[in-house]
């Protein structure tokens, strides 16, 4: 899992209606809807690492694959100090045109997703013929971290000090201590009741 998240990589953004049917509604609540490149597309954004791994921008859009071909058209981008306030906010980013890809396989895309302290893994398989979608698979949605973990991993470090170690075994020697201490104040197991009273000794209960 964690190779697949490494080195260069390539996005996609596939519309939510997309994988729908292949979650559970607490599953689908989770992926976040968002407006990429420029806001000219909707989606949620994915990593895969099967297509060409050069960060290259890909979407699906009625059922095709779609790759943007980063080129400026209608217009033409201004420098820094050409901007104004009255610079139009969609200018330049009309950026890229959007062609058709005939791609023939199976496309793995994934994310790590965070929700309310817990950490999600998100991965999904569509295979295409020609660039057109064929079928469709969820491969693993599951819990990657929760808070405890979390906790957890940042106390590891830590641990591993001369410091925590030292004060550690210091502890250990004073809990068996103080567990000795306290042992020593309980009563002895009377098997019979006195019959007589004796005088009390410092070290010894009778």
């Amino acid at each position: 899992m964690k190779d697949k998240k490494m080195g260069i990589f390539d996005r996609i953004i596939v519309p939510k209606s997309y994988l729908k049917g292949l979650l559970v509604k607490e599953q689908e609540k989770l992926l976040k809807t968002a407006k990429r490149f420029g806001g000219s597309v909707r989606g949620v954004e994915f990593e895969t690492k099967c297509l060409e791994n050069k960060l290259r921008k890909y979407k699906i859009y009625k059922q095709k694959l779609f790759v943007n071909d980063e080129s400026l058209w209608n217009c033409e981008a201004p420098d820094t100090e050409q901007r104004n306030e009255g610079t139009s906010k969609k200018y330049p980013y009309e950026k890229g045109r959007w062609d058709k890809v005939a791609y023939t396989g199976i496309i793995n895309f994934h994310n790590c997703i965070e929700d309310n302290g817990n950490k999600w893994w998100a991965e999904f398989e569509f295979v295409f013929k020609n660039g057109i979608i064929d079928k469709k698979e969820l491969v693993k949605f599951e819990v990657l971290e929760t808070p405890q973990d979390a906790k957890i991993t940042e106390r590891e470090p830590f641990e591993r000090t001369l410091k925590f170690k030292l004060y550690d075994k210091i502890s250990k020697v004073l809990f068996k201590a103080s567990e000795w201490a306290y042992n020593k104040t309980l009563p002895p197991i009377q098997p019979q009741r006195l019959k007589k009273k004796e005088k009390l000794s410092f070290w010894k209960h009778s």
